[in-house]
Parts: structure tokens; sequence; C-alpha cells
């Protein structure tokens, strides 16, 4: 009798070390969730100007985004003004944050500015308004769309309203295709923005 308790022990065991290598196998411990993969825009490629650090403009620069917009995932927008995201894809930080980054670079690669956070000669305050793709009624991306708003300010002198707006057409629904005409937006609006400085 305890033989045969010993016995049904060990089948039992090999059964369940079977049936778990089977379940493995089988697709059971697989996940129909997507992999979230990681985008990065890079700043704009200039030949840099032979500005000293004393002669060039120090700028306070502060990025904010319309609600909605302050994610960090890639966004969509339907003709129905359905604001969605595209499954599986983020960018590398949130949207104000991300164009912080993007537009100091762009803007001390250029040689002429300095940017830092107090005390500065210059100040630059802008808003993201629309950062996102366009999707038609089959939901596939047609367009994306840049806007950012707002004011640039030297001291005594008078501000000026900065407005900046890119429309990149999508040729074709892949991640890379889309990822790709957000960063020609991009480079388009860190290109029009500093002759506006």
């Amino acid at each position: 009798m305890w033989s045969n308790s010993r016995h049904m022990q060990k089948l039992t065991r090999l059964s369940l070390l079977g049936l778990l290598f089977l379940t493995a196998c089988g697709g059971l411990t697989t996940s129909d969730k997507l992999v979230t993969r990681t985008w990065l825009l890079m700043p704009l490629e200039q030949s840099v100007n032979t500005v000293t650090s004393e002669t060039a403009t120090t700028i306070d620069l502060s990025v904010v985004a319309v609600p909605g917009l302050d994610t960090d995932r890639i966004l969509t927008l339907s003709k129905d003004a359905e604001l969605n995201n595209f499954a599986g894809a983020r960018w590398a930080g949130h949207t104000p944050e991300m164009l912080e980054s993007l537009l100091s670079r762009a803007l001390q690669g250029s040689g002429n500015f300095k940017v830092i956070s107090s005390q500065a000669d210059c100040d630059l305050q802008l808003e993201v308004q629309e950062f996102f793709a366009y999707t038609g009624s089959s939901g596939t991306a047609s367009e994306v769309q840049i806007e950012i708003n707002g004011q640039y300010s030297c001291r005594s002198e008078k501000s000026k309203p900065i407005h900046l707006r890119a429309s990149i057409p999508v040729f074709e629904n892949k991640m890379s295709t889309i990822v790709s005409a957000f960063q020609t937006a991009i480079n388009q609006v860190l290109a029009d923005l500093l002759p506006l400085l």
C-alpha cells in the first residue's frame, strides 16, 4: 500500500510537469498584448554659428501642452474629433518635456542662444496645441500635424507672437513612417522658429 502511494505521487508529479511543459509550448503562457516600442525625435541638425558664449542671448524657455496632449503616447485625432493613441507605441517622454528638450538643443545648437532657467535676457513661452496624426474613416494615418503658439520677449522690448505650424502627409500606415513624418514636421517647426527670435 505504501509503495503504491509513493508510486502515485511520482506519477502525479511527472504528469503535472508534463502538463506544464505542454501548456508553455502550446501558447497558454503567451500574451496578446502588444510589446510597447519607444520612439525618439532628434533635434534639428544645423551648422553652428561661431558666436561666443559671452555674446549669446540667454533664453528662459517654457513649453506646456493643451489638455490631452501632455502624454508620452503617440496620439491620433479622427475626423470626428476623437483623440486616441497608437497601441504599443510611445514617445521617449511626455510631449512638453520632449519638445522643450528639442527646442533647447536647437537653440543652443544654433550658437546664438544659451538656454538658462533664471535671469535670462529673453523669455520664450510656448504652448503645444496640436501634436498628433490625423486618421481617416478607415483608421489609417493620413498626415501629422504640429502647431505651437506662444510669445517671445526680451527685457523692455514688446513681446512678439510666435505661431509655428507643420503638416506632413503620411503615405504608409507603418509606425516608422509616421514617426518619420513627425521628425520632418518638428524639423520644419524648429527651422521656422530660429529666424523669429
